[in-house]
Parts: C-alpha cells; structure tokens; sequence
C-alpha cells in the first residue's frame, strides 16, 4: 500500500507533486489561450483589478504604455512600473539633450582640425553608425514577409489584354477568373437590350454613344441633344426614377443633392421653352439621364439589369458626348462620370467593372483640373456652393480610396496636395434639411483624413509596413468613434436602415484590409495553430471583422434582400471577408501571388484544427447560403458563390494542415451548398456553441 501519511517517502511526494504541476501547466495555458482569443481579461488587467476591454491589446495596456506585454505579461512590481509613459518621456528628452551636446562636440572638433590641418579629423571622416542597426535590419525584415506584388493577366488571344490587381484585390483578381464558369441560369446578359435599343433609338445617337468620351467629327450636336430631349420619361416618371435614386443610393454617397435634381434641373430640363436658348449644357443633361438611368437600376418593381435602366444609360453616355469631356468640363461633368461609374459597376457585366475603375479615374481627374482640391473659399465661393464642393471632393476621394483598396491600383488624389477644407457640423445640419439621410457625412470625411489615408498609404505602397506600424494603425481605428444614428429619421426608411447597416462594420471593413497581409504570414508560419504566430494579433483582428462584416450582411439582407442584391460593393466586401483567396499548389504564395484578402475560407481550409468562436466551417457555410440566396438576383454574388464552391475542392486540402475529418467536414458543405445533403456538424463547433449555452 501507498504511504499516505506524514513519514511518505520522497517517491511518493514526487507522485502526487508531478500531477499538480502538470495539471497547474495545462491551466495557465489555458488561460493564455482564453486571453489571446479575448474571452478574460488580460493579465494585467487582472493584476490591477480593473476594466479590460479584452481587446488585444487592450485600451488599458495601450494608454499606459505595456502594449507588448498584453495579453498574457505584466509591469514587473515596484514603485516606478506605473510610470511607463513618464519614463520614456524622460529618456527621450535625455537623448535629445545628448545628441545635442554630440553635435556641439563635433563643431569643436572641426574647428580645432581646422587650425593644425587641411584634412578633416578621422573621426569626423567615418559616419556615426547606431547600435540598433540589428534591430532595425531585423524589423525591416519583418516587414518584407508581408510584402505582395499583386496579380498581372495577360490575356492569350492576339488583343494583348492586360489586368493588374495590387496586393489587396485579390477579390476582385477571383471574381474576373469566376466569369467564364458562371452556369447559363446565373448569367445575366444585356446584349439583347443592346440589340433591341439599337432598333429603338437613332443612329445619330448611337454614333455618339460610341464617339465617347469625345464628341462625334462630322454631325452637329444640337440636333442630336434635340433627339435625346425627345426620350425623357413623363415627368411624373422621371420625379419617381429622381426620388428612387435619392432613395436607395445617397446613403452610400452623395454625389449630388435633392436639391440640385429636384429643385434645379429637372425644372430647368422640363420647362424650356421651344425653340429658345437652353438654360443647361448637354453635361447636365446627361447628368439627369445618369440620375434616371441609376434610378431605374434600383427600382425594386423592375427586374434586375431592366431595359429601362440600361436606355437612360445610352442617352445619358450620348449626351456627354456632345460635349468633349476631355476639354471642356465642370464640376457637373465630374459628377456624371462618377455616376456613369456607379452604374457600370451595378450593371450586371463584369467586363463594365474594368469600365467603373476608369470612369471614377477620369472622375477625379477632371476634379482636379477644375480645381475641386482647394478650398472654394480661396475663390470667394461660401453657402451652399461651398458646403457642396467640399463635401463632394471628400466624397470623390472617399470613392477613390476604396476603389484603390478593392482593386490593388494607387489611388488618383494624392493627400499631400489637398488643401480643400471638410465642411462643418453646423454647415451640414443647415444644408442637409430635406435630403435623404447620410450613410457618411462630416464624421467620415474626418475618418477618411485620420484614419483611411494612413491605412490606404500603408497596404499599398510599395514598401509593405511594419508590424509595429499596423498595430498603431489598428488602435487609432478602433479609437475613432463613429456616431450612432439618431432617432430624427423614420426607422422604416430604406435610406436610414442602410445608414444603420453601413455604420455597423465600418470599423471592421477597414481593419479586414489592414491585417490582411500579417493575417497570411501567420497562417504561412504557423499553419496548425495560427494564433502561436508572432503575427496572431492581426490573425485575430482580421477573422473576428470578417465575421462582423459577414453578420451585418447576412443582417441586411434578411431585411433587404431585392436592394441588396443590386448594390455590388456590399458582394466585394462580404467576398472578400468570406472566400479564401490562397493559392492551391502552395500555401506560401498567398503573400505574393494571390493576396491574403480572404479571410474566413482561409482559416476553414488551411487551419482545420484551430478552435475559434465563432466556428470558422459555420460561418463558412454561412457565407455560402448569403451567396447561393442572392445569386438568383446579381450577377457578383452568383460570380463569387462559383469562386467559394471552387475553394472546397480537393486542392484546397492538400496543404499541411490537411485531415480526413477536415476533407469529410468541408465535402459535406460542399455538398449541402449544392442541394445534395446535409451537413455534417463539427464536433468542435458544437462543443464552442454549448459553451456559449
């Protein structure tokens, strides 16, 4: 029998001490764990019996200077470990003191040299060389783990098409390869609107339609403009096609205002006496055709890609043509090609989004040259004029960077020569009575300078940023408070649930494009378990906002569905949090070839075995069912369901984190997506969602 009483021997003790330490091991790991996923508090948090946020690192840890040490460290104990900020305020001055006094010392010596010599001093001679030398060599190595060239299609037939998408359009580089593989019930073609509307509407037009963006050599222009008068919609029509698009499309951006459509031009189009002297230019005539044309698109009574849409689209592109955009333009003009922009990229035809990248870059362009980038106030332009410049440009430049972001491609307005103003809170309290309720408004032209810009400069240069450098970036983020919508609007507005939903996952929109490259080497580092990686913070920060920005969607849908499903950034977006971008034959490539934008199919095919809440598969799943539901409407969920169901081949399980079990769970989403099954319930979501129970 074991002796169990005071005179045990030392091999007892050692039986029941190994135990203990053992289980006291498992225990502390445990915890560690719990804290890099967020669900305790850190542990510094917990040494200081306060709050913590659970972020990693957390808010506390930020502010008091420890953010290395979050989650699972603490501040050594002592009078001064508090004084974190203090005391590196206190050597910063030190060392400017003696780099000062060095400086000081280097003068003397070469004035001294100067007297007994011609030569400089030789330790004047060799220059000074810091000691951190290693460390800075092994953060810019750091940094270049992350680095991405982007994608380049060169197409094989004889046209010599080429396509780049940078290090963050991986989306969209798999969505252009999806479209030859959409089945024939999920594509939605308009070329027979383009036959049928060639026999409906002249020649004359037609000539100019093709002439754009400039004007036709040989037929005058103002007998076609009489043309194109004679196809505007009754005026009741054109009022609801007007509030239609007021409606459903100005709380994404405001490109112009109810009272410039409304009150300014359709009177002005609508009542010009016959035979006078016009009091509008063609470029707002097709500015008001862009306006019905965009209307009619998202008209919930019409089908999708409806001929309506696509006729105002034809005359509007015809009447700025009558005009040569490239030589004499306004702000009018700029604003009729950033609709002509919008309208390609909701058309239905992926070959128009190569359209909608060009048309918002000439957009900007033509802003620039009238000079949208500085203040009207230098020009003596205030009121209304002034509020409507400015909150524009910030709007155009908003446009810009996220169609940078989706696509890879530098941005077209550079912030180093802005120097137009953001309008004031007061200026848009007074001029926005009336209007639809804003989506963005002044807080996020404030977002877009703070927060946007940095980010945007960061992901897309062409040195990729540090780690250090992301992280601050990920803070001030999540510092910015975005306002909550206020209870002034009806609730059941289609324009203010939109406003709702975009403001839901702002936030996680922009840190899902930030963390993606770290997101990646991690998952390149430590496959298994990406959260034993030096980079699992942004592993975290990344699926945890893809999975915000796939509930919101799945959200709005549900509430929204036929809107929805015309709107082709919130697909992009929600592609882009749910379908795995990696390369099949070999997972490094995904930070060179393929860009790690993806974010939750990634974590599903590469990393079966990593316990995550919530359940990456579920959520997987989830996306899928968001897709195959929609694809009955737009063509860019039907494209990005076929890229989805594509990642679930046996490729995608070929890498070093594949398993039978993971095969049998991912075929038997796969299965279930195409209608031939049911789904297998992993063991490790199930025991996640008894947890939350």
């Amino acid at each position: 029998m074991p002796t169990t009483g005071p005179h045990a021997g030392p091999s007892t003790i050692m039986e029941e001490t190994v135990p203990r330490r053992s289980n006291s091991t498992v225990r502390n790991r445990r915890k560690e764990t719990r804290r890099t996923l967020g669900e305790i508090a850190c542990a510094e948090c917990r040494r200081l019996k306060i709050k913590c946020d659970r972020l990693v690192p957390c808010t506390t840890c930020v502010k008091r200077g420890c953010a290395p040490l979050c989650p699972n460290e603490t501040i050594p104990p002592g009078e001064g470990a508090r004084y974190v900020n203090s005391a590196e305020d206190h050597l910063r001055r030190r060392m400017a003191k003696l780099e000062e006094r060095m400086h000081s010392l280097e003068d003397a010596l070469a004035i001294i040299q100067t007297t007994q010599s011609i030569q400089p001093h030789p330790l004047l001679v060799k220059p000074f060389k810091s000691e951190d030398k290693t460390i800075t060599t092994t953060r810019d190595e750091v940094a270049d783990l992350a680095d991405s060239l982007g994608t380049l299609y060169v197409a094989e037939q004889s046209d010599g098409d080429h396509r780049f998408y940078g290090p963050t359009g991986g989306s969209e580089s798999l969505l252009f390869e999806a479209k030859e593989h959409v089945p024939p019930p999920l594509q939605w073609q308009t070329n027979g609107h383009d036959r049928s509307l060639q026999d409906e509407i002249p020649q004359e037009i037609m000539l100019f339609y093709e002439s754009f963006p400039v004007t036709h050599p040989t037929i005058p222009p103002e007998p076609v403009q009489t043309l194109i008068e004679s196809f505007l919609p009754p005026k009741p029509r054109a009022s609801a096609l007007c509030e239609t698009f007021l409606e459903h499309l100005m709380w994404m951006t405001q490109i112009v205002s109810r009272q410039h459509v409304i009150a300014e031009l359709m009177p002005a189009v609508y009542r010009q006496p016959r035979g006078g002297i016009r009091g509008y230019g063609p470029h707002d005539l097709g500015l008001l055709l862009m306006v019905f044309a965009i209307g009619a698109l998202l008209d919930l009574t019409l089908p999708p890609y409806n001929v309506e849409a696509r006729r105002y689209y034809l005359l509007g592109r015809a009447a700025l043509a009558l005009q040569p955009a490239m030589t004499k333009h306004s702000l009018v003009t700029a604003k009729a090609l950033h609709l002509m922009s919008i309208y390609n990229g909701m058309s239905g035809e992926e070959k128009n989004l190569e359209h909608t990248y060009i048309l918002l870059t000439l957009s900007c362009q033509i802003a620039l040259r009238i000079g949208l980038h500085m203040d009207p106030s230098f020009w003596g332009i205030n009121g209304r004029q002034a509020y409507e410049r400015r909150a524009y440009f910030w709007n155009l430049l908003a446009g810009d960077l996220w169609q940078s972001m989706v696509t890879g491609r530098p941005p077209v307005i550079r912030p180093p020569f802005i120097r137009c103003d953001i309008p004031t809170q007061h200026d848009e309290e007074i001029y926005q009575q009336g209007e639809v309720p804003l989506g963005f408004g002044v807080w996020s032209f404030h977002f877009v300078r703070e927060c946007a810009i940095p980010v945007f400069h960061a992901v897309l240069s062409a040195k990729p940023p540090s780690y250090e450098r992301v992280m601050e970036l990920d803070s001030q983020i999540r510092e910015f408070e975005i306002p909550k919508s206020d209870s002034s609007h009806d609730p059941q507005r289609t324009a203010t649930a939109m406003r709702i939903f975009v403001r839901r996952h702002f936030h996680e929109l922009i840190l899902m494009y930030l963390h993606r490259g770290f997101f990646a080497q991690a998952i390149t580092d430590c496959p298994e378990n990406p959260l034993k990686s030096t980079y699992s913070r942004s592993f975290l920060a990344a699926y945890r906002a893809a999975c915000v920005v796939l509930e919101s969607t799945v959200e709005q849908f549900a509430a929204q569905p036929l809107l929805c499903t015309r709107i082709w950034r919130i697909w992009s977006f929600s592609f882009s949090a749910s379908v795995s971008g990696f390369s099949h034959d070999d997972v490094l490539l995904i930070t060179t070839t393929v860009p790690a934008q993806v974010i939750i199919g990634a974590v599903v095919t590469q990393c079966p075995g990593i316990q995550l809440d919530p359940c990456p598969l579920e959520q997987f799943e989830r996306a899928c069912r968001l897709f195959q539901d929609a694809s009955t409407s737009s063509s860019r969920a039907a494209r990005a369901l076929v890229s989805g169901v594509s990642v679930l081949s046996p490729l995608a399980l070929t890498g070093p984190a594949c398993s039978l079990s993971n095969a049998r769970e991912i075929g038997a989403v796969k299965d279930n997506i195409q209608g031939r099954g049911t789904v297998y319930r992993d063991n490790r979501c199930q025991s996640q969602a008894r947890r939350k129970r």
